[in-house]
């Protein structure tokens, strides 16, 4: 069964035949709890047809703010009487939408909610502007039908989170929700969890529980909630006694660039953490950690060159973390550049040369060499380690035997992009895509679409200058190789006028699933009055 639609797309009107959804569901942040961003089950996109005669921007929603998190996407859905595919988004105005995925209609959305209650506001002075809402991607459950989001509120009364669970199929809210979220802890650093915090990464929902991390405050915390009772079952401070110190005075958020926790088959979860003290007893920056569900420490992986990471601002949550599917291996990076491979059986904990590592490489040192650097601390201790010409804010995604990995450059001549690693236990570099991508652009996060190994394509977002960037804002592209020969490049939506998406917004990634990719962008500039965010959606034509 197909649908036929017209949909006008930048002024040019597009006759679209749409075949009936594949079933495939995109539930959670980069696909899976493993976080590998890899959709092997799309029959529709090939390496053949995704070029700039045949594919293109289908159509765009238009939404009520801006979307820092990534679309989710459910397939056979019923809504009101009938069976869609829907495909969610969720703002900065605290507004959650659902979309018919396929066919545009009027624009209008399946349902719309706001998760303000009377008298309350985003918050008006945070770091996003100009709101601050739902910041993070929100998590699926299917067995259940419901969405889990994180909202930020501001009332009369003070700011606050809360976690609502919605149901998918109407935006109520399920019993007992929505919940305050609350932590506190003994210690001189951990006090309560409060609204100065930032909840950017990506909601894990597993085993029943929900998972969130929380950055950009005194020091990191993640939290476990029941799914049905929404009660709280664990709690997690990075630094509750060690105060962080210098420019960035934070001990160990876990911001995994947009990213969130990933979770093994055994249930055991994994974060990384970013710049503060470390100690390896209660203070747990700039790590791996592994948990039990209920956030017990089970296990940690820190580079040696820790000290320097915290005095350069040079954290290891920049970056997320991807489960190789198959492998007991974890694969994270930061602000420094390099790569680490660790052993999610035995982390490595903290040791000389980092010899606790499965392996320790470089994106593309066989292109610019590696080269030291150097910080002082506020207690005058001087610290070096080796960096390189880029940095990682980003998540790499899996595929056939591969890894793709995507960073930001920090001088005008690094090549950077998307690399392909091979792996076999270690990981070999491969090729790279070009033209790189802007520095401040803050990286890019791809996403693999694949029949089965054949027909693969990686996707990203190359965000330009991304609205809030201290540079001038620039539209996003859409891009699009050969997943097997990363030097082909079989799509650019800039190739087109039609097919320009809205501004970028850092960290954000796209999603493939039955035929179709949808991407978050900026209506316009963070300068405009109320600005509008887009929910831009790509098709064969």
């Amino acid at each position: 069964m197909t649908a036929s639609l017209s949909a006008v797309s930048g002024g040019t009107t597009l006759n679209v035949t749409l075949p009936a959804g594949t079933g495939t569901n995109v539930p959670t942040w980069h696909f899976d709890a493993q976080r590998s961003g890899l959709n092997a089950a799309e029959a529709s996109l090939t390496t053949t047809n995704v070029n700039p005669q045949n594919f293109g921007k289908l159509f765009t929603y238009l939404l009520d703010g801006y979307a820092y998190g990534q679309p989710l996407l459910v397939s056979n859905v019923t809504i009101s009487g009938g069976t869609h595919n829907v495909v969610y988004a969720a703002t900065e105005n605290d507004s959650v939408y659902a979309f018919d995925a396929d066919n545009y209609g009027t624009g209008a959305p399946l349902w719309q909610v706001s998760l303000l209650n009377a008298g309350e506001t985003p918050i008006t002075n945070g770091p996003i502007l100009p709101v601050e809402g739902i910041t993070s991607t929100p998590a699926i459950d299917l067995t259940t039908n419901t969405m889990f989001v994180v909202s930020t509120e501001s009332a009369a009364s003070g700011t606050s989170f809360r976690l609502n669970a919605l149901d998918i199929t109407t935006g109520a809210h399920r019993s007992g929700s929505p919940v305050t979220i609350q932590a506190s802890m003994a210690g001189v650093n951990a006090g309560t969890l409060t609204t100065v915090c930032l909840q950017r990464a990506a909601l894990l929902v597993v085993n029943g529980s929900v998972f969130i991390g929380f950055a950009s405050c005194h020091s990191g915390w993640l939290l476990a909630y029941d799914e049905q009772t929404l009660a709280q079952t664990g709690a997690f401070n990075a630094s509750p006694n060690l105060v962080g110190e210098g420019s960035y005075a934070s001990a160990g958020g876990i911001w995994m660039g947009g990213g969130g926790p990933a979770a093994d088959d055994l249930g055991n979860i994994y974060v990384t953490t970013g710049n503060g003290p470390w100690d390896g007893q209660t203070a747990w920056s700039d790590s791996v950690l592994k948990f039990n569900a209920k956030l017990t420490i089970e296990d940690y992986f820190t580079p040696n060159d820790y000290a320097y990471m915290d005095c350069a601002d040079s954290d290891l949550a920049a970056g997320g973390l991807l489960l190789i599917p198959g492998t007991t291996e974890a694969l994270a990076g930061g602000k420094t550049g390099k790569l680490y491979l660790v052993n999610t059986t035995d982390l490595g904990h903290e040791s000389a040369t980092d010899a606790g590592a499965t392996q320790t490489s470089w994106f593309e040192d066989d292109l610019i060499q590696p080269y030291p650097a150097s910080c002082t601390d506020p207690e005058g201790n001087t610290w070096t380690t080796d960096i390189n010409s880029y940095e990682i804010f980003g998540t790499a995604a899996y595929f056939n035997g591969s890894v793709y990995l995507g960073v930001t450059p920090t001088t005008a001549t690094a090549p950077a992009g998307v690399r392909q690693f091979t792996y076999s236990g270690k990981l070999t570099q491969g090729n790279y895509t070009t033209p790189s991508i802007m520095e401040n652009s803050r990286g890019t996060t791809p996403f693999i679409s694949a029949n089965g190994t054949a027909n693969g394509i990686l996707w990203m977002i190359d965000h330009g200058q991304p609205l809030q960037s201290a540079d001038t804002q620039t539209t996003a592209t859409l891009r699009a190789y050969d997943a097997n020969n990363l030097t082909d490049e079989l799509y650019n939506s800039g190739a087109n006028s039609a097919d320009v998406p809205g501004y970028g917004i850092k960290f954000t990634s796209p999603i493939v699933a039955n035929g179709k990719v949808y991407i978050t962008t900026g209506h316009d500039p963070v300068t405009a009055t109320n600005p509008q965010g887009e929910l831009d959606v790509y098709g064969l034509k």
